[in-house]
């Protein structure tokens, strides 16, 4: 009995070793761990991208280096799919293939001395780089407050919230859209929430992007890193419990924070990967004003959206 369970065991553990050693490795790129990509997370902890014959490595880059790291295929997917849109109506080859939020989960912070969004005149903000989800958020909300973002601030390229928070601490900024996963922190240092700007603009946040060359090549591999993500992204929502605790490991939350924060998140929630059309609609005009862009630029030439439907229509 005992060398039956033992060869039985044997025989498991070789298979784990043979799947492991054939799993194809993916490198999905995140400007800072954040809510704004929290369903690949999710997906690597319940092991729905190992279900797919995939070993997905998460790794953070800079914000500004996602389009040549797409480009040169050191990596195979973005998460700064604000940024790749900007590229995208640019004319570089990069398309969105997968969203999840329809909008923005930022908070605008600034320190203590700065009470309303108009204090900010020539005061220096940061965002994660020019052409951003965060630069364009920031832009739009200074402009309805009457301000002119390109002359009443000063905008620094600064990278992921994580380094946009340390600039706050440190002096070098006064302000910065971050990700709502950092405001516990925030909070505790006795920084203001000048605004949430998901109440002001329609921005999706978050999602995939891969190179046209990706997309050309291997189709196959999008299939399968967007069914498993979708899998993340639905268990957010339907296992609640679940969600609240990898939200408090990976995100550091505790406390009623953390379900003040999932609240948030599915108020934006897209569970079915796509994007509203009236976000990315917004998205790709905000684009084509900031980078002065006249011509119309069709959703085709940002985004592709065939892997998504297919595998939606076979559910």
């Amino acid at each position: 009995m005992k060398l039956t369970l033992l060869f039985a065991l044997f025989v498991l553990a070789l298979t784990f070793v043979s799947f492991t050693a054939h799993a194809e490795v993916v490198n999905i790129g995140i400007s800072t761990v954040g809510l704004y990509e929290l369903p690949t997370e999710i997906s690597k902890r319940r092991g729905f991208y190992q279900e797919e014959g995939l070993e997905v490595r998460k790794i953070a880059v800079r914000s500004p280096l996602h389009v040549p790291a797409l480009l040169a295929g050191e990596l195979d997917y973005s998460t700064v799919t604000g940024l790749i849109l900007s590229a995208s109506v640019q004319g570089m080859p990069l398309k969105s293939v997968m969203g999840w939020f329809d909008k923005p989960l930022h908070m605008l912070i600034a320190r203590p001395n700065i009470k309303r969004l108009t204090d900010l005149k020539d005061k220096r903000v940061a965002v994660s780089g020019f052409g951003s989800i965060p630069h364009v958020m920031l832009r739009e909300a200074l402009a309805g407050a009457g301000m002119n973002p390109d002359k009443d601030i000063t905008v620094l390229a600064l990278g992921g919230s994580g380094d946009r928070l340390a600039a706050l601490i440190s002096g070098i900024v006064d302000a910065t859209p971050l990700d709502i996963a950092y405001i516990q922190r925030t909070e505790k240092l006795g920084y203001n929430n000048l605004l949430y700007l998901g109440d002001v603009v329609n921005l999706r946040l978050g999602g995939l992007a891969a190179s046209n060359d990706k997309i050309q090549r291997n189709p196959e591999q999008i299939t399968r890193v967007i069914r498993a993500t979708l899998k993340g992204v639905r268990f957010m929502k339907t296992n609640k419990p679940e969600t609240l605790a990898i939200m408090r490991d990976y995100l550091k939350i505790s406390g009623d924070y953390v379900e003040k924060i999932y609240l948030f998140a599915l108020k934006s929630l897209n569970e079915d990967g796509l994007v509203a059309k009236s976000s990315l609609d917004n998205e790709i005009r905000l684009a084509r004003e900031q980078l002065k862009v006249k011509e119309e630029v069709a959703e085709s030439k940002v985004a592709e959206w065939k892997f998504i439907k297919d595998i939606l229509a076979k559910r």
